[in-house]
Protein backbone atom coordinates (compact mmCIF):
# COMPACT_ATOMS: atom_id res chain seq x y z
CA UNK A 1 0.00 0.00 0.00
CA UNK A 2 3.38 2.36 0.32
CA UNK A 3 4.07 4.29 3.20
CA UNK A 4 1.76 7.34 3.56
CA UNK A 5 1.38 10.20 6.14
CA UNK A 6 -2.11 9.21 8.06
CA UNK A 7 -3.69 11.31 9.54
CA UNK A 8 -7.45 9.48 9.60
CA UNK A 9 -6.69 6.27 8.78
CA UNK A 10 -5.37 4.09 10.99
CA UNK A 11 -2.55 2.25 10.35
CA UNK A 12 -3.32 -0.81 12.51
CA UNK A 13 -6.82 -1.02 11.19
CA UNK A 14 -5.02 -1.14 7.28
CA UNK A 15 -2.66 -4.05 8.48
CA UNK A 16 -5.67 -6.22 9.93
CA UNK A 17 -7.49 -5.46 6.79
CA UNK A 18 -4.43 -6.66 4.83
CA UNK A 19 -2.81 -9.50 6.62
CA UNK A 20 -5.04 -11.00 9.63
CA UNK A 21 -6.22 -14.72 9.34
CA UNK A 22 -9.46 -14.36 11.22
CA UNK A 23 -12.73 -12.79 9.50
CA UNK A 24 -13.99 -11.41 12.04
CA UNK A 25 -10.85 -9.28 12.53
CA UNK A 26 -10.97 -7.97 9.20
CA UNK A 27 -14.44 -7.26 9.25
CA UNK A 28 -14.54 -5.00 12.30
CA UNK A 29 -11.17 -3.10 10.62
CA UNK A 30 -13.16 -2.65 7.54
CA UNK A 31 -16.25 -1.49 8.86
CA UNK A 32 -13.59 1.33 10.98
CA UNK A 33 -11.71 2.01 7.85
CA UNK A 34 -15.25 2.67 6.23
CA UNK A 35 -16.75 4.90 8.87
CA UNK A 36 -13.36 6.98 8.52
CA UNK A 37 -13.79 6.95 4.72
CA UNK A 38 -17.50 8.52 5.24
CA UNK A 39 -17.10 10.42 8.29
CA UNK A 40 -13.61 12.16 7.85
CA UNK A 41 -12.23 14.33 5.77
CA UNK A 42 -9.21 12.61 4.02
CA UNK A 43 -6.49 14.49 2.37
CA UNK A 44 -5.72 13.41 -1.42
CA UNK A 45 -3.30 10.73 -0.74
CA UNK A 46 -5.73 8.89 1.83
CA UNK A 47 -8.52 9.24 -0.31
CA UNK A 48 -6.58 7.03 -2.92
CA UNK A 49 -5.57 4.70 -0.69
CA UNK A 50 -9.28 4.48 1.02
CA UNK A 51 -10.31 3.52 -2.36
CA UNK A 52 -7.37 0.96 -2.93
CA UNK A 53 -8.97 -0.46 0.39
CA UNK A 54 -12.27 -0.43 -0.58
CA UNK A 55 -12.11 -2.64 -3.70
CA UNK A 56 -9.55 -4.86 -1.71
CA UNK A 57 -12.34 -5.27 1.21
CA UNK A 58 -14.47 -5.92 -2.09
CA UNK A 59 -13.11 -9.11 -3.08
CA UNK A 60 -12.34 -10.52 0.57
CA UNK A 61 -13.28 -13.75 0.07
CA UNK A 62 -15.55 -14.11 3.61
CA UNK A 63 -18.68 -12.40 3.13
CA UNK A 64 -18.47 -10.85 6.45
CA UNK A 65 -15.93 -8.28 5.50
CA UNK A 66 -17.33 -7.39 2.16
CA UNK A 67 -21.30 -6.77 4.45
CA UNK A 68 -19.65 -4.67 6.57
CA UNK A 69 -18.59 -2.74 3.65
CA UNK A 70 -22.21 -2.58 2.18
CA UNK A 71 -23.76 -1.81 5.58
CA UNK A 72 -21.33 1.13 6.79
CA UNK A 73 -21.48 2.93 3.20
CA UNK A 74 -25.02 1.89 1.52
CA UNK A 75 -26.03 5.91 1.70
CA UNK A 76 -22.57 7.33 0.69
CA UNK A 77 -22.21 8.98 -2.35
CA UNK A 78 -18.53 8.74 -2.53
CA UNK A 79 -18.72 5.30 -2.70
CA UNK A 80 -16.79 4.37 -6.03
CA UNK A 81 -18.71 3.11 -8.76
CA UNK A 82 -17.08 -0.28 -9.64
CA UNK A 83 -16.96 -1.58 -5.90
CA UNK A 84 -21.12 -0.59 -5.50
CA UNK A 85 -21.39 -2.32 -8.64
CA UNK A 86 -19.45 -5.28 -7.60
CA UNK A 87 -21.39 -5.54 -4.37
CA UNK A 88 -24.87 -4.99 -6.10
CA UNK A 89 -23.78 -7.86 -7.92
CA UNK A 90 -22.73 -10.17 -4.84
CA UNK A 91 -24.95 -12.82 -2.98
CA UNK A 92 -28.32 -10.99 -1.44
CA UNK A 93 -27.18 -10.21 1.94
CA UNK A 94 -24.15 -8.14 0.47
CA UNK A 95 -26.40 -6.96 -2.34
CA UNK A 96 -29.77 -5.70 -0.55
CA UNK A 97 -27.51 -2.54 1.43
CA UNK A 98 -26.66 -1.19 -1.44
CA UNK A 99 -29.75 -2.19 -3.63
CA UNK A 100 -31.90 -0.62 -0.94
CA UNK A 101 -30.01 2.73 -0.39
CA UNK A 102 -26.89 3.19 -2.63
CA UNK A 103 -26.91 6.64 -4.46
CA UNK A 104 -24.30 5.47 -6.63
CA UNK A 105 -26.42 3.19 -8.33
CA UNK A 106 -28.06 4.54 -11.51
CA UNK A 107 -31.19 3.52 -12.92
CA UNK A 108 -29.36 1.45 -16.27
CA UNK A 109 -26.88 -0.05 -13.35
CA UNK A 110 -30.38 -1.29 -11.67
CA UNK A 111 -32.44 -2.06 -14.69
CA UNK A 112 -29.13 -4.74 -15.70
CA UNK A 113 -30.06 -6.08 -12.34
CA UNK A 114 -33.42 -5.84 -12.24
CA UNK A 115 -32.91 -8.18 -15.57
CA UNK A 116 -31.81 -11.30 -13.55
CA UNK A 117 -35.12 -11.93 -12.30
CA UNK A 118 -33.75 -12.57 -8.61
CA UNK A 119 -36.65 -11.71 -6.33
CA UNK A 120 -34.94 -10.44 -3.30
CA UNK A 121 -32.75 -8.21 -5.48
CA UNK A 122 -36.39 -6.76 -7.49
CA UNK A 123 -37.66 -6.02 -3.68
CA UNK A 124 -35.00 -4.50 -2.56
CA UNK A 125 -34.56 -2.15 -5.61
CA UNK A 126 -38.60 -1.73 -5.11
CA UNK A 127 -38.01 -0.36 -2.00
CA UNK A 128 -35.61 2.52 -2.40
CA UNK A 129 -36.52 5.71 -1.24
CA UNK A 130 -37.23 7.20 -4.99
CA UNK A 131 -37.94 4.79 -7.99
CA UNK A 132 -38.20 6.45 -11.15
CA UNK A 133 -40.96 5.88 -13.09
CA UNK A 134 -38.26 3.14 -15.50
CA UNK A 135 -37.32 1.59 -12.65
CA UNK A 136 -40.95 1.15 -11.86
CA UNK A 137 -41.73 -0.31 -15.25
CA UNK A 138 -38.71 -2.61 -15.56
CA UNK A 139 -39.59 -3.79 -11.77
CA UNK A 140 -43.27 -4.73 -13.67
CA UNK A 141 -41.49 -6.43 -16.45
CA UNK A 142 -39.18 -8.53 -14.13
CA UNK A 143 -40.47 -8.59 -10.59
CA UNK A 144 -43.37 -10.86 -9.32
CA UNK A 145 -46.17 -9.89 -7.48
CA UNK A 146 -44.56 -9.59 -4.05
CA UNK A 147 -42.02 -7.20 -6.14
CA UNK A 148 -44.72 -5.32 -7.61
CA UNK A 149 -46.88 -5.25 -4.38
CA UNK A 150 -44.09 -3.28 -2.94
CA UNK A 151 -43.97 -0.80 -5.09
CA UNK A 152 -47.09 0.26 -5.56
CA UNK A 153 -47.17 0.80 -2.05
CA UNK A 154 -44.11 2.80 -1.82
CA UNK A 155 -44.97 6.72 -2.18
CA UNK A 156 -41.12 7.49 -3.24
CA UNK A 157 -42.29 5.56 -6.83
CA UNK A 158 -43.16 7.29 -10.04
CA UNK A 159 -45.96 5.14 -10.85
CA UNK A 160 -47.68 6.67 -13.92
CA UNK A 161 -51.50 6.31 -15.42
CA UNK A 162 -49.89 3.82 -18.24
CA UNK A 163 -47.94 1.47 -15.31
CA UNK A 164 -50.78 1.40 -13.06
CA UNK A 165 -53.02 -0.01 -16.15
CA UNK A 166 -50.33 -2.54 -16.76
CA UNK A 167 -49.95 -3.28 -12.99
CA UNK A 168 -53.94 -3.97 -12.84
CA UNK A 169 -53.87 -6.22 -15.89
CA UNK A 170 -51.24 -7.82 -15.05
CA UNK A 171 -52.55 -8.78 -11.17
CA UNK A 172 -56.21 -8.29 -12.13
CA UNK A 173 -56.75 -10.63 -8.96
CA UNK A 174 -54.35 -9.88 -6.88
CA UNK A 175 -55.94 -8.29 -3.75
CA UNK A 176 -52.80 -6.95 -1.98
CA UNK A 177 -51.17 -5.20 -4.96
CA UNK A 178 -54.80 -3.73 -5.58
CA UNK A 179 -55.34 -2.20 -2.04
CA UNK A 180 -51.84 -0.86 -2.44
CA UNK A 181 -52.19 0.73 -5.84
CA UNK A 182 -55.61 2.35 -3.82
CA UNK A 183 -53.40 3.45 -0.41
CA UNK A 184 -51.15 5.81 -3.19
CA UNK A 185 -51.42 9.63 -2.80
CA UNK A 186 -50.50 10.36 -6.21
CA UNK A 187 -53.10 7.52 -8.68
CA UNK A 188 -54.48 9.28 -10.95
CA UNK A 189 -58.05 9.31 -10.80
CA UNK A 190 -59.31 7.50 -13.50
CA UNK A 191 -56.95 4.15 -12.30
CA UNK A 192 -58.58 4.31 -8.82
CA UNK A 193 -62.03 4.57 -10.69
CA UNK A 194 -60.61 1.29 -12.27
CA UNK A 195 -60.03 -0.39 -9.09
CA UNK A 196 -63.45 0.15 -7.50
CA UNK A 197 -65.47 -1.21 -10.57
CA UNK A 198 -63.30 -4.45 -10.71
CA UNK A 199 -64.29 -5.03 -6.64
CA UNK A 200 -67.27 -4.07 -7.43
CA UNK A 201 -67.38 -6.87 -10.40
CA UNK A 202 -66.00 -9.10 -7.72
CA UNK A 203 -68.97 -7.88 -5.12
CA UNK A 204 -71.41 -8.95 -7.15
CA UNK A 205 -70.34 -12.69 -7.55
CA UNK A 206 -69.56 -12.94 -3.97
CA UNK A 207 -73.07 -11.44 -3.63
CA UNK A 208 -75.13 -13.53 -6.58
CA UNK A 209 -74.47 -16.44 -4.36
CA UNK A 210 -76.04 -15.36 -1.37
CA UNK A 211 -79.33 -17.47 -1.50
CA UNK A 212 -81.74 -14.39 -0.45
CA UNK A 213 -80.86 -12.55 -3.10
CA UNK A 214 -81.51 -12.87 -6.97
CA UNK A 215 -79.05 -11.68 -9.34
CA UNK A 216 -80.47 -8.37 -10.40
CA UNK A 217 -80.42 -7.31 -6.47
CA UNK A 218 -76.60 -8.35 -6.07
CA UNK A 219 -75.58 -6.61 -9.16
CA UNK A 220 -77.54 -3.51 -7.76
CA UNK A 221 -76.20 -3.17 -4.56
CA UNK A 222 -72.75 -3.96 -6.06
CA UNK A 223 -73.09 -1.29 -8.42
CA UNK A 224 -74.50 1.62 -5.81
CA UNK A 225 -71.30 1.07 -3.86
CA UNK A 226 -69.29 1.31 -6.86
CA UNK A 227 -70.70 4.68 -7.34
CA UNK A 228 -70.73 5.63 -4.17
CA UNK A 229 -66.92 4.47 -3.98
CA UNK A 230 -66.28 6.56 -7.68
CA UNK A 231 -67.84 9.67 -6.01
CA UNK A 232 -66.07 9.99 -2.90
CA UNK A 233 -62.71 9.98 -5.85
CA UNK A 234 -63.03 13.62 -6.92
CA UNK A 235 -63.92 16.52 -4.88
CA UNK A 236 -63.68 20.14 -5.45
CA UNK A 237 -60.07 20.68 -4.57
CA UNK A 238 -58.63 18.51 -6.86
CA UNK A 239 -56.62 20.14 -10.00
CA UNK A 240 -59.04 20.65 -13.18
CA UNK A 241 -56.26 18.47 -15.00
CA UNK A 242 -57.62 15.57 -12.46
CA UNK A 243 -61.16 16.99 -13.32
CA UNK A 244 -60.78 16.99 -16.93
CA UNK A 245 -59.08 13.05 -16.70
CA UNK A 246 -62.16 11.86 -14.50
CA UNK A 247 -65.08 13.18 -16.82
CA UNK A 248 -63.23 11.71 -19.79
CA UNK A 249 -62.67 7.95 -18.32
CA UNK A 250 -66.08 8.48 -17.18
CA UNK A 251 -66.92 9.24 -20.70
CA UNK A 252 -64.92 6.22 -21.68
CA UNK A 253 -66.43 3.96 -19.46
CA UNK A 254 -70.02 4.70 -20.70
CA UNK A 255 -71.03 6.05 -16.95
CA UNK A 256 -71.23 9.93 -18.01
CA UNK A 257 -75.14 9.92 -17.61
CA UNK A 258 -77.57 12.50 -16.68
CA UNK A 259 -77.76 10.12 -13.66
CA UNK A 260 -74.46 10.37 -12.93
CA UNK A 261 -74.72 14.49 -13.20
CA UNK A 262 -77.62 14.34 -10.44
CA UNK A 263 -75.59 12.99 -8.20
CA UNK A 264 -72.58 15.00 -8.03
CA UNK A 265 -75.59 18.13 -8.16
CA UNK A 266 -76.49 16.39 -4.60
CA UNK A 267 -73.05 16.02 -3.29
CA UNK A 268 -72.39 19.87 -3.95
CA UNK A 269 -69.49 18.70 -6.61
CA UNK A 270 -70.22 21.05 -9.25
CA UNK A 271 -66.43 21.12 -10.85
CA UNK A 272 -67.60 17.38 -11.64
CA UNK A 273 -70.49 18.59 -13.24
CA UNK A 274 -68.81 21.73 -14.80
CA UNK A 275 -66.17 19.29 -16.36
CA UNK A 276 -68.63 16.29 -17.22
CA UNK A 277 -70.90 18.39 -18.92
CA UNK A 278 -68.16 19.77 -20.98
CA UNK A 279 -67.15 16.62 -21.95
CA UNK A 280 -70.41 15.67 -22.51
CA UNK A 281 -71.10 18.80 -24.86
CA UNK A 282 -67.24 18.29 -26.61
CA UNK A 283 -66.57 21.96 -25.63
CA UNK A 284 -63.48 22.91 -23.35
CA UNK A 285 -64.34 22.97 -19.74
CA UNK A 286 -63.58 27.30 -19.28
CA UNK A 287 -66.69 27.37 -21.71
CA UNK A 288 -68.45 25.16 -19.74
CA UNK A 289 -68.24 27.47 -16.68
CA UNK A 290 -68.98 30.27 -17.91
CA UNK A 291 -72.23 28.62 -19.80
CA UNK A 292 -72.93 27.13 -16.37
CA UNK A 293 -72.76 30.11 -13.75
CA UNK A 294 -71.71 33.17 -16.35
CA UNK A 295 -73.98 33.19 -18.93
CA UNK A 296 -77.43 33.61 -18.20
CA UNK A 297 -80.54 30.73 -17.96
CA UNK A 298 -79.99 30.63 -21.96
CA UNK A 299 -76.10 29.26 -21.53
CA UNK A 300 -76.93 27.14 -19.08
CA UNK A 301 -79.88 25.62 -21.21
CA UNK A 302 -77.44 25.50 -24.79
CA UNK A 303 -74.82 24.18 -22.70
CA UNK A 304 -77.66 20.96 -21.53
CA UNK A 305 -78.80 20.82 -24.98
CA UNK A 306 -74.89 20.63 -26.32
CA UNK A 307 -74.81 17.78 -23.58
CA UNK A 308 -77.89 15.96 -25.26
CA UNK A 309 -79.42 16.02 -21.42
CA UNK A 310 -83.57 16.40 -21.93
CA UNK A 311 -85.70 18.85 -20.25
CA UNK A 312 -85.73 17.42 -16.72
CA UNK A 313 -82.37 16.96 -16.10
CA UNK A 314 -81.47 20.24 -17.62
CA UNK A 315 -83.94 21.89 -14.70
CA UNK A 316 -82.01 19.51 -12.36
CA UNK A 317 -78.80 21.24 -12.92
CA UNK A 318 -80.40 24.44 -13.29
CA UNK A 319 -82.06 24.38 -9.71
CA UNK A 320 -78.38 22.64 -8.33
CA UNK A 321 -76.59 25.56 -9.33
CA UNK A 322 -78.45 28.12 -7.87
CA UNK A 323 -78.61 26.32 -4.53
CA UNK A 324 -74.93 26.22 -4.88
CA UNK A 325 -74.58 29.41 -5.42
CA UNK A 326 -77.11 30.70 -2.81
CA UNK A 327 -74.82 28.72 0.15
CA UNK A 328 -71.68 30.08 -1.13
CA UNK A 329 -72.85 33.66 -1.34
CA UNK A 330 -74.96 33.43 1.97
CA UNK A 331 -71.75 34.47 3.86
CA UNK A 332 -71.80 32.00 6.25
CA UNK A 333 -68.92 29.31 7.12
CA UNK A 334 -70.04 26.05 6.04
CA UNK A 335 -67.88 23.13 6.71
CA UNK A 336 -67.45 20.59 4.01
CA UNK A 337 -69.67 18.03 5.76
CA UNK A 338 -72.35 20.18 6.54
CA UNK A 339 -72.56 21.84 3.03
CA UNK A 340 -73.08 18.81 1.70
CA UNK A 341 -75.70 17.60 3.99
CA UNK A 342 -77.41 20.74 2.71
CA UNK A 343 -76.88 20.28 -0.69
CA UNK A 344 -78.18 16.66 -0.41
CA UNK A 345 -81.32 18.37 1.63
CA UNK A 346 -82.31 21.24 -1.14
CA UNK A 347 -81.80 18.58 -3.80
CA UNK A 348 -84.27 16.32 -2.76
CA UNK A 349 -86.84 18.68 -1.72
CA UNK A 350 -86.86 20.04 -5.54
CA UNK A 351 -90.15 19.73 -7.34
CA UNK A 352 -89.33 17.72 -9.64
CA UNK A 353 -89.81 13.35 -10.24
CA UNK A 354 -86.18 13.11 -9.66
CA UNK A 355 -85.71 9.18 -11.18
CA UNK A 356 -86.27 6.99 -7.94
CA UNK A 357 -82.91 5.30 -8.30
CA UNK A 358 -81.41 8.62 -8.03
CA UNK A 359 -83.66 9.79 -5.47
CA UNK A 360 -82.86 6.49 -3.48
CA UNK A 361 -78.72 6.67 -4.02
CA UNK A 362 -79.11 10.38 -2.65
CA UNK A 363 -81.45 9.33 0.42
CA UNK A 364 -78.79 6.88 1.00
CA UNK A 365 -76.05 9.28 1.35
CA UNK A 366 -77.97 11.97 3.42
CA UNK A 367 -78.87 9.15 5.80
CA UNK A 368 -74.99 8.09 6.01
CA UNK A 369 -74.47 11.56 6.59
CA UNK A 370 -77.25 12.07 9.60
CA UNK A 371 -75.30 9.06 10.93
CA UNK A 372 -71.70 10.98 11.05
CA UNK A 373 -73.13 13.80 12.76
CA UNK A 374 -74.98 12.01 15.31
Amino acid sequence: MGELALKHLREEDIRILVRHADPERRANAAQRICRTFRDSPLSESELQLAHDLLKFMAKDAMEMVRRALSVTLKNSPDLPHMVAMRLAADVDNIAIPLLENSPVLTDVDLIEILKSQAAAKVIAVAKRPKVSGDLVKAIVRYGDSRSVAIVAANDGAIIDAETAEDILEFYYNDDLIREAMISRRDLPVSVMEKVITIASEEAAVFLDRRPELSSAQAVNIAVRARERASMELIHENQSEKELREFSLHMAQMGRLSPSFLIRAIGLGRMSVVKHSLAVMAGISSNKAGLMLFDTGPLGLSSLCKQAGLDDLCTRIVRAGCAIYRDLEISGIEYDAHYFQTLMLERTLTLPFNIPEPDKAWLMDRLDAADKVAA
